[in-house]
């Protein structure tokens, strides 16, 4: 084979090479519309997480953990045990705040001035959030969701999903720092209820009652 056959055999082989590379590359990026059917196939979700908060030039501010839980329309729980120990319940219009070490609650709408948090779209409705979010299929089981609507308390969030379950969550908020979240589901999710969002107050707990009758 003389010099100029082996150099088309090879510019055809590094060809083929790269032409493969993309495919794949763009095999692993999913279609923008599977995150709203993942969001549909997802009732209820429980499990721990791992919350860390980084300032805007990247160090590491604060690392909490506990457990959450959700329960679709309208239901979520955030228990963080660790370093401090907090509950925020939704319960479809309202929101607990109880803050076990300083023994106080808080009531107040969970809507509170049309404002909407990141972790909201966990309990989400796939058809609401198509309409208020723009999104970005960054790879393989990554979106990226970018409001677009006021009251957003966030920039953007990325979502890492497995299967159906959100296992990962970057959210850039607007004072330019970032959160991250690890989730970790349960293996073996009980099913969970209306009753597991209901809060009581404790005996000797201070209440703020942010509702007006």
């Amino acid at each position: 084979m003389n010099v100029f056959l082996i150099g088309v055999v090879r510019a055809a082989r590094v060809a083929v090479g790269l032409f493969a590379a993309a495919a794949s590359a763009v095999a692993q990026v999913p279609d923008e519309s599977d995150i709203w059917e993942r969001f549909e196939a997802q009732d209820q979700a429980s499990g721990r997480f791992v919350q860390e908060l980084f300032a805007e030039d990247g160090s590491l501010l604060e690392t909490s953990e506990g457990r959450y839980a959700v329960l679709k329309p309208g239901f979520f729980r955030w228990e963080i045990e660790e370093p401090d120990r907090q509950l925020i319940l939704v319960s479809g219009e309202v929101l607990w705040h109880y803050d076990i070490d300083l023994a106080t609650a808080t009531r107040r709408p969970s809507k509170s001035q049309g404002e909407f948090t990141a972790l909201e779209l966990l309990a989400g409705e796939g058809d609401e959030l198509r309409e208020r979010f723009r999104v970005e299929a960054l790879e393989a089981e990554r979106y990226r969701l970018i409001p677009t609507f006021a009251g957003a308390g966030f920039g953007a969030v990325e979502l890492t999903w497995a299967g159906t379950q959100v296992v990962g969550m970057r959210i850039s908020d607007r004072s330019g720092q970032q959160i991250t979240l690890a989730l970790t589901p349960d293996s073996d999710p009980a099913s969970l209820s209306a009753s597991d969002f209901e809060f009581t107050v404790p005996d000797g707990v201070d209440v703020f009652d942010g509702i007006t009758p």
